[in-house]
């Protein structure tokens, strides 16, 4: 994860904000009531006091009610962002002040890459962006540097959220290649022929949204909460997001994108959009 500026008093007095860190904050609430739930049966003398079913069917619904609460906030949080964001149009195609446009940056220059690589070579394409000759090179000096030539800086919030997703993404990829370069070659010739580059996107851009919220809202709500429920609060809105993702992975219909022109723009925005993408917006 980046490191960059946390919750500052101008955001602390933004309502919008606000509105988002409560809804993360009620989802770490339902949590602690989930854990205090679990705890307390875990602890029941059960064997000596057995359990009435009455006193367990108003335990299931504690744990039911909770639940559903955790998962309404996650997902109001979600929407917050996009509002704070001016909608998930503006969003999507990076006419938002607030967050995006690090994310489409990073996601073109990487689709770019990865056209060039189809087109002519890796060694050709790593040319054109000043990295140097493959030899004595490993997987991982290119990735690093393509990490870098994607995201100019961390130093924002937008621009670390961008980092950190691309890092994951990109490493899946040094990784499935288990460190050989030609390999490493081949595997994008093939991304770029095939749906594994929208899939790739959507992997992306799912990371990108859940490293903007942790950016945004973690050290509070860790400094409040305590570790172990702020782990719980982001490992659930990572479970939500990871859904909206596969989701479209699942409905997406396959089909041949021409990356280089304006379609290939298109299906990014596409992508981004429809994962930010809330019901009825």
């Amino acid at each position: 994860m980046g490191t960059t500026q946390r919750i500052g008093n101008g955001v602390k007095k933004d309502p919008n904000w606000g509105n988002l860190t409560t809804s993360v904050t009620s989802a770490a609430k339902a949590i602690e009531g989930l854990n205090k739930l679990d705890s307390e049966e875990k602890n029941s003398p059960q064997k000596d006091n057995p359990i009435s079913k009455e006193d367990a069917l108003r335990h299931v619904k504690q744990i039911n009610k909770l639940d559903s609460r955790k998962n309404a906030h996650i997902k109001t949080s979600i929407e917050r962002l996009v509002k704070i964001g001016g909608g998930s149009k503006n969003i999507s195609s990076g006419k938002s002040n607030k967050i995006g446009r690090a994310g489409l940056k990073a996601s073109s220059k990487l689709v770019s890459f990865f056209i060039n690589v189809g087109n002519e070579g890796l060694q050709e394409a790593l040319n054109k962006i000043g990295f140097g000759s493959l030899e004595g090179k490993s997987t991982e000096d290119i990735i690093d540097f393509l990490n870098d030539f994607c995201c100019d800086s961390d130093t924002g919030m937008d621009e670390a959220a961008a980092k950190s997703a691309l890092c994951e993404v990109t490493k899946s990829l040094s990784e499935e290649v288990k460190g050989n370069v030609d390999s490493l070659e081949e595997l994008m010739k093939t991304f770029v022929d095939t749906d594994s580059l929208s899939n790739l996107l959507c992997t992306f851009f799912g990371k990108y949204i859940y490293e903007y919220l942790w950016e945004r809202l973690e050290e509070r709500l860790r400094q409040i909460r305590g570790g172990q429920v702020s782990k719980a609060t982001f490992d659930s809105i990572k479970k939500e997001i990871q859904g909206r993702v596969t989701l479209l992975n699942s409905n997406r219909p396959i089909s041949k994108i021409n990356w280089s022109g304006n379609e290939g723009k298109s299906e990014i925005e596409h992508i981004f959009e429809t994962i930010l993408k809330i019901e009825g917006e």
